[in-house]
Order: C-alpha cells, then sequence, then structure tokens
C-alpha cells in the first residue's frame, strides 16, 4: 500500500538503478570519497551506521531502502529527538517566502524583465544549515506530513524562483539547459547531517526533472541528470558551518619543543593530547581539521570555502 508521504519520499533504490546517480549524490567533493552519517539517528542498526562512517548506497538501499525520509514522512517522536538533540527545525514555507522575496533585487512585483533576467539567474544564493533545502527548493512543505508535493507555481525556494524565469524566458530546450544549469550553479547549500545532505541533494535533482517536465513534457535524459547531480554534489556540501571544515574532522595533536615530542600529562599520569588549537581558541584559519572545498564555477577552479567567506562573497545571502 502506498503510504501518505511516498510522493515526497524519493527512493534511494530507484537512484541506483539508473547508472550511478545514487554513488553521485552520495559523493563528497572535498574528500573524494562518501559524505558521512553526521548524526547518532542510525547507530542502532550496527557500526557501519556511526557517525563518523561513510553513507554508502548498500546502507541506503535494499532492506534500508526507507531508513532516510523527510521530516515530514518521521515519525513525531524522531522529529522532537531531532529538534532536541541536534537543534533541527524548519521554517514555514510562509516566512521562507517573505526572506527569499527580501533576499533578491526582484519580487512577485517587479519580475525580471528580458534585459536583466540572466543576471537575476545568476545571482549567488546559498542557505547556511539548509536541512533538506526548502530555501533553494520548496518540493514540499517539511512541516507538514500530507505528503503532497506543491505546485511548481507555489514554489518559494530561490532555485524555484530562477527556474520560473529560465521556463518564461527560454523555449528551446539547449537554450533552457543551458540558463538552468546557470542556476544551479548559482544556487549553494551546507548542512552538518548526512542524511539531509543526501536529501537536498535529492529534492534539487527532482526539482530539475519537475520543472523540465512542465515544459517540454518528457523525462531528460540520464545524461543531463547526471550532468545536474554533479553541479547539486559540489554546491550542496557537508560542513560544520562554525569551523568550515568537514564535521568532526577536527582532531588532538601533539606538538614537538626543541626537537623533543611535548607531553601533556593529566593528573592521573595518563598521556593526554592538546585539543585542536582552532577549536581551543576558535580561531577558523587554525583549524587541523579538513576544510571545506566548493566549485568556483566562473573561474572552474576549487576554492576552500572558508576563504570565500572571509571575502564575504555571499554578503546578502545569509538565512536568519
Amino acid at each position: 500500500m502506498k503510504s501518505q508521504t511516498d510522493n515526497i519520499d524519493i527512493k534511494e533504490s530507484k537512484l541506483r538503478r539508473t547508472r550511478k546517480l545514487l554513488d553521485i549524490l552520495l559523493c563528497d567533493r572535498t574528500t573524494g570519497k562518501n559524505i558521512i552519517w553526521g548524526t547518532d539517528s542510525y547507530e542502532k542498526y550496527g557500526k557501519s551506521f556511526a557517525q563518523k562512517k561513510q553513507i554508502t548506497p548498500s546502507f541506503v538501499t535494499g532492506r534500508y531502502g526507507k531508513l532516510i525520509q523527510p521530516r515530514a514522512a518521521k515519525s513525531l517522536d524522531e522529529q522532537r529527538q531531532r529538534t532536541k538533540n541536534k537543534a533541527e527545525v524548519f521554517t514555514s514555507l510562509k516566512v521562507v517566502d517573505k526572506i527569499n522575496k527580501n533576499g533578491e533585487a526582484f519580487g512577485d512585483r517587479q519580475p525580471p524583465s528580458k534585459k536583466n533576467w540572466q543576471g537575476y539567474v545568476r545571482e549567488l544564493r546559498l542557505e547556511i544549515t539548509c536541512g533538506e533545502a526548502p530555501f533553494i527548493a520548496s518540493r514540499y512543505n517539511p512541516m507538514a506530513n500530507t505528503g503532497k508535493l506543491i505546485k511548481l507555481e507555489r514554489r518559494v525556494g530561490f532555485l524555484d524562483r530562477k527556474l520560473r524565469v529560465v521556463s518564461r524566458y527560454c523555449d528551446d530546450k539547449k537554450e533552457w539547459l543551458f540558463w538552468a544549469i546557470e542556476a544551479f550553479k548559482a544556487s549553494y547549500g551546507y548542512e552538518w547531517q548526512g542524511d539531509n545532505v543526501l536529501l537536498a541533494r535529492e529534492n534539487l535533482l527532482y526539482t530539475l526533472i519537475d520543472y523540465y517536465e512542465a515544459k517540454f513534457v518528457q523525462t531528460p535524459s540520464t545524461k543531463v541528470r547526471e550532468e545536474f547531480a554533479e553541479i547539486i554534489s559540489w554546491n550542496i556540501f557537508q560542513m560544520d558551518g562554525l569551523k568550515y571544515v568537514i564535521p568532526m574532522s577536527c582532531h588532538p595533536e601533539k606538538h614537538e619543543t626543541q626537537g623533543r615530542l611535548e607531553i601533556f600529562v593529566n593528573t592521573d599520569n595518563e598521556v593526554a593530547e592538546e585539543t585542536c588549537f582552532g577549536c581551543k581558541q576558535e580561531l577558523p584559519f587554525k583549524h587541523n581539521g579538513v576544510y571545506v572545498t566548493i566549485m568556483d564555477w566562473v573561474n572552474g577552479k576549487e576554492v576552500r570555502f572558508v576563504d570565500v567567506a572571509s571575502r564575504q562573497h555571499y554578503a546578502g545571502t545569509k538565512r536568519t
């Protein structure tokens, strides 16, 4: 029997059947490995589900095919636990709509014109601690358990707005795809918990499919979906937003003093190690963890997010 939330729950098993889509969506572009769980919500299933373990296709498909679900599909008890333990909260779509309107040069009263719509599509936007990415693409209401998808014209994410503009001004399929790619390249988000990173990436991929199907009455090819998935896997990334590193990648360290290893001993005569200097001093450039890299699509090169943030490159894109 089809459950009430099946419409919004994207099946990883289905993604895995489409060549390498699931592999792409699980990739951590910084490490070259997979994103990690980043939460203890799944540790009851075994050691492979611990916080620092990578999420592999076999752990989200088959017998685990329904393990990762959107918040709206989770039980109320699990929702409360994630709010309590991980401070996971979602913003109402009404507020999302208002914030996104205030954060851009154009609102519903002044839609981009033929003269300026391309600049609007390329405008860089970032959702911090994005969760399932409702500020980017609002396919469903994460605060309701209706399981219903929102109609395209009523979606309020900033990528939704960009794609509606692309569909308004582009009728040729190649031109539409070109500007849709530009819209995706300009849309970023980061999140700590790995299950949310995957859900956010899936939501963006299916947002592409939704708008493409609405415009051309057909599903985009596997090649097209993989191309967009590559962009999404770069732009929706896993990060500790306070340290700009892969979550939990900072580690204790030892120091050498005058050629000798400096050892710290506690009161029980046990060897102790000094914590990460950046963590201890709260210095963003001094962490020993793995600094997250993102893609600068304009210049075609990888950059550290900490360097981008320090230049306030995304000023005006913050979410409150």
